[in-house]
């Protein structure tokens, strides 16, 4: 037990006060926060949408300025008068970052409406001029038809509908869902980073104490046994920091995304927290062996990534299939994908928070999380003893299964 803590001491200490781990543990948290926050960098611009109008049908301004004056929510719009010729008139919007919306045409029948903007902002929010216009010019030519512009005005005015998500507890509102979707994606990005991210350290420090010969000096006083878990330990306890600063980056991200949506964190329950932790754990434990058994059978840094990239890429691949999971959470490739030990960690948290899962399906998979974690700690450490201390051999699958039957 001694020679256990003073590698896992060691291992802390060394790594804590490294510039590399410094610099990561800030650049995940700025990840997940940035990740956590992107409805706020998608909110568009607050100041008034300022909308240069050359009405050349000399009918249609002041009634467009009534209509979007009355309309409630959104961003605030500023119609203003245009004078002189177009190319005037469009130098002054590029100049002023204003939209110039230019009205041609007879009124009501032939109008021909030209919007010229400089930003994707002002397009997202040229509805706000656009619709208004499109309600005025049908509302016209109704009237002209015989129907009184008062009633076709109520005629067309939009349908007000309501999107709501089921659940078991309650209806969730779009602005939930979409605060429960970022949630979720910032909660998924710190359980990868951090078992993916430490779990490379254990492969980098295993890897470089075999190239350098250092583990011949310890082996004289450690058991490799010894070693491999104080490797694991020390890294982890880096992690539980690096957590702790990822999940106040994610639930700093995550209030402030839920203040600019009007939503609450309903979808943060304790459940899903004592979930996300498990996961964190047995997801580390589980990457972490493996790594460490395969830095301990390379003798040489050039045949790194050659044993490692295979499986990092098996590491990777949930988070390109985060897709459909998300468009069908209960689907078949979404349950399937959840039981895959390797791929449960990010599958089934992000299942558990954007739908209802059955509390069956995730103690199963957290079982069978659990249970391929000890083998694969087990196998792993039979291939680490017998592989440490070998030089000269090329890391290959047949080499693998000798390691792990002579360990």
């Amino acid at each position: 037990m001694r020679n256990l803590w003073l590698v896992t001491r060691r291992e802390f200490t060394s790594r804590i006060k490294s510039g590399a781990f410094i610099a990561s543990t800030l650049i995940m948290m700025i990840v997940v926060f940035a990740a956590t926050a992107i409805p706020l960098l998608m909110g568009g611009s607050s100041a008034p949408l300022s909308v240069v109008v050359l009405d050349r049908t000399g009918q249609l301004l002041a009634p467009l300025q009534q209509a979007v004056a009355a309309m409630e929510g959104g961003r605030e719009v500023v119609l203003t008068p245009g004078e002189g010729d177009e190319r005037t008139l469009m130098a002054e919007a590029r100049a002023q970052g204003s939209v110039l919306l230019i009205l041609d045409g007879t009124y009501p029948d032939a109008v021909h409406a030209r919007l010229l903007y400089n930003s994707m902002g002002d397009l997202s929010d040229s509805y706000l001029v656009t619709d208004p216009l499109v309600q005025l010019v049908r509302a016209a030519r109704l009237e002209q038809r015989g129907l009184p512009q008062e009633l076709a005005q109520e005629v067309l005015q939009p349908l007000t509908l309501e999107t709501l998500q089921l659940r078991s507890a309650e209806e969730g509102a779009s602005d939930q869902f979409l605060g429960t979707l970022f949630l979720a994606l910032g909660a998924i990005m710190s359980v990868y980073m951090i078992s993916m991210m430490n779990s490379q350290f254990v492969f980098q420090g295993v890897l470089e104490e075999k190239v350098s010969r250092v583990v011949e000096v310890m082996a004289a006083a450690v058991r490799p046994s010894e070693m491999m878990l104080g490797k694991i330990l020390g890294l982890g306890l880096l992690g539980i920091l690096q957590y702790i600063g990822m999940m106040a980056a994610w639930l700093a991200g995550s209030a402030l995304t839920m203040r600019a949506i009007g939503a609450s964190m309903a979808g943060l329950t304790p459940g899903v927290a004592l979930l996300i932790a498990a996961f964190v754990v047995l997801s580390y434990a589980m990457n972490a062996s493996v790594l460490a058994a395969l830095g301990a059978t390379v003798s040489r840094m050039e045949d790194s990534q050659t044993m490692v990239s295979p499986v990092l890429i098996l590491m990777m691949l949930p988070m390109f299939l985060l897709t459909p999971v998300m468009n069908d959470p209960n689907g078949t490739l979404a349950t399937a994908l959840s039981f895959v030990p390797l791929w449960t960690p990010i599958v089934m948290l992000m299942r558990v928070m954007m739908a209802d899962v059955p509390a069956v399906q995730v103690a199963v998979s957290l079982a069978l999380l659990a249970a391929t974690t000890a083998l694969l700690w087990w196998a792993s450490g039979r291939i680490y003893r017998a592989a440490l201390l070998s030089f000269g051999a090329r890391p290959t699958l047949k080499q693998l299964w000798q390691y792990l039957r002579a360990g």
